[in-house]
């Protein structure tokens, strides 16, 4: 499945490469003009739109890079890291109403690493799940929701955790204010390389979790 994903996820970045090269696109600079002219309602729908995408497993990583073409890498940053928050205690509060039985027929083995990390402090437990790929985002964030873990701890941990890898998507987004430029296209292949990266680190981490339990 994994695999799979990252065939999908190389073919994507290969068609916007191709696309932004034989299609008139809008380049990044009109894309913010239409932004700022829909004003105060520009960042509340894309903080709602993450919210949204993040309880329904949309891949995080395109809506931060998303957030540093349409708001510049600080106010982009900031809006997508509110957006994945919100998300994560969507998802989270779900998890607890839905209750253990049914997210342990999603995550399976993976519920156990999650409950031996948050086994510690709950604000500590959640920064290492945020900054170390253990699982991805929205299988932790209800993951998260049938263990021990506080909210607030849980909701603080992911909102420091989000920072780092927020921000460099939003940075690479920010590159692509230039679409079909040989810098775009490069953000576009490193972004691809980063994701590939988080997979197979995630992918390790989880399998020698399970082997030493």
């Amino acid at each position: 499945m994994r695999r799979a994903g990252l065939i999908v996820l190389v073919l994507l970045v290969v068609a916007l490469a191709v696309a932004a090269q034989l299609v008139d696109l809008p380049d990044g600079a009109r894309l913010r003009e239409l932004v700022d002219g829909a004003r105060n309602a520009a960042p509340a729908v894309f903080v709602a739109v993450c919210a949204l995408g993040t309880a329904v497993f949309f891949p995080k990583p395109v809506l931060a890079t998303a957030a540093g073409l349409l708001f510049g890498v600080g106010w982009g940053s900031a809006l997508a890291i509110a957006g994945f928050t919100a998300g994560a205690m969507i998802a989270f509060t779900i998890a607890r109403g839905l209750g253990r039985d049914t997210v342990k027929g999603w995550l399976g083995e993976r519920l156990q690493v999650l409950e031996r990390v948050f086994a510690r402090r709950g604000v500590e437990a959640t920064l290492v799940i945020r900054l170390l790929p253990i699982l991805p985002f929205t299988l932790a964030n209800y993951g998260a929701g049938v263990t021990a873990v506080r909210g607030r701890h849980f909701a603080l941990g992911t909102a420091l955790g989000l920072v780092p890898s927020t921000v460099l998507a939003a940075v690479l987004g920010d590159a692509l204010s230039d679409l079909g430029s040989p810098r775009s296209i490069a953000a576009l292949a490193i972004w691809a390389v980063l994701a590939g990266v988080g997979v197979w680190w995630g992918r390790n981490l989880i399998t020698t979790a399970a082997r030493a339990s």
